[in-house]
């Protein structure tokens, strides 16, 4: 615990840029799927992305971003100095609230601020994950992350595994007994990634010009408790402090029914999200993971070539290589599919000697647009 009471996070962000302004190539081939990823879901979502140089220099800002999250917990100043806008209209520091509070955030920005903030401020909190998060950093915020904090006779600080079957009647009896809970709605949890089944605890949503397909089983519970919902966004401002936003609380009662309520609440808490990820959108740590949230079994169709004289290159509008261990693959940016390569054709491809690969291989380049 001493150790992380003399975080320097200043010299922690140093330390990060300074990595990545200079990566490896060990470092780049290493992130390259997830880069792949990135590219492809911001393009879908964010298509006025100019050029490669512009997407690489996000990247970066959104790795320092991510990287960064992790240690602005320890810094007990940092969380000294965060800003508060409560426009819920709900007391935080109120120990008598006449129904539960969930507040749902993201993994935006200073994201991590939000339960140490609710902590020192006498809030009971109960955070719902899932099952990676739980085994990964449960016992870090536990053992190391709520000790530092300065804790009031009522705080109190609860993690509860998703995948536990028990954990929704804990849940439930801790919310009765005046505990708020936190949950972080882009976690999507429950979200397969092999299963593209949307039709069971999905809703349909505009989502940045998209749709996409999010769970509303918080709606569900907050409907099925009567609880508030209070929309939660830790940005940091251009100084990199944090500012921890409380936007109008969404109660059943301004519904025509309860089911009404479950669905609507979800879509006005994503649209709170959105209007601040358009504002700082290498903020939110879950770009390389949206795909999941739409169905992904379509087929863009190929350009025919229609001329043979021409000079060839590679089609980086569509295609994108990266790399696992030794193996090397080609990625469909439109159609999200990968085609594995051997190391001699990637590096033909790479160099745009097309003049050298056979001529099977290359009319198959030609006929998926390569």
């Amino acid at each position: 615990t001493k150790l992380f009471k003399k975080m320097n996070l200043k010299e922690q962000k140093r330390k990060i840029k300074s990595r990545l302004k200079n990566p490896s190539q060990e470092d780049i081939d290493y992130r390259s799927l997830e880069y792949a990823l990135f590219y492809a879901n911001l393009k879908k979502f964010n298509p006025n992305i100019l050029n490669d140089n512009e997407l690489i220099y996000l990247y970066k800002e959104y790795l320092y971003n991510r990287a960064i999250s992790s240690f602005e917990q320890y810094d007990l100043d940092y969380l000294k100095n965060t800003t508060i806008d409560n426009k819920s209209l709900i007391d935080l520091k109120s120990r008598n609230q006449k129904k539960p509070v969930i507040f749902c955030s993201f993994h935006f920005g200073a994201f991590r601020l939000l339960n140490s903030a609710l902590y020192e401020l006498g809030n009971k909190i109960v955070l719902i994950v899932d099952d990676t998060v739980f085994k990964e950093q449960a016992e870090e915020m536990l053992s190391k992350v709520v000790p530092l904090l300065k804790r009031t006779k009522n705080s109190d600080f609860i993690l509860l595994n998703i995948k536990d079957k028990s954990s929704i009647f804990k849940l439930k009896d801790l919310l009765s007994k005046g505990y708020n809970m936190t949950v972080y709605l882009d976690a999507n949890l429950g979200v397969n990634s092999d299963n593209q089944d949307f039709s069971n605890g999905y809703i349909p949503i505009s989502f940045m010009s998209q749709k996409v397909y999010v769970r509303n089983g918080i709606g569900k519970l907050a409907s099925l408790l009567d609880a508030s919902i209070v929309p939660a966004i830790a940005d940091r401002d251009e100084k990199g402090n944090c500012r921890l936003k409380f936007y109008k609380s969404i109660n059943s009662s301004n519904f025509t029914n309860r089911k009404e309520f479950s669905i609507e609440s979800i879509k006005m808490v994503y649209d709170t999200f959105e209007k601040n990820l358009i504002k700082k959108p290498m903020q939110w740590g879950c770009w390389p993971y949206l795909h999941y949230w739409f169905p992904r079994g379509y087929t863009t169709p190929f350009n025919k070539l229609l001329k043979n004289n021409v000079k060839y290159k590679f089609n980086t509008e569509r295609y994108i290589f990266y790399k696992i261990i030794t193996s090397n693959f080609i990625f469909d940016l439109f159609d999200y599919r990968s085609y594995e390569i051997e190391n001699e054709l990637f590096d033909l491809i790479s160099q745009e000697k097309f003049s050298l690969i056979k001529k099977p291989m290359f009319e198959e380049l030609k006929e998926k647009n390569i």
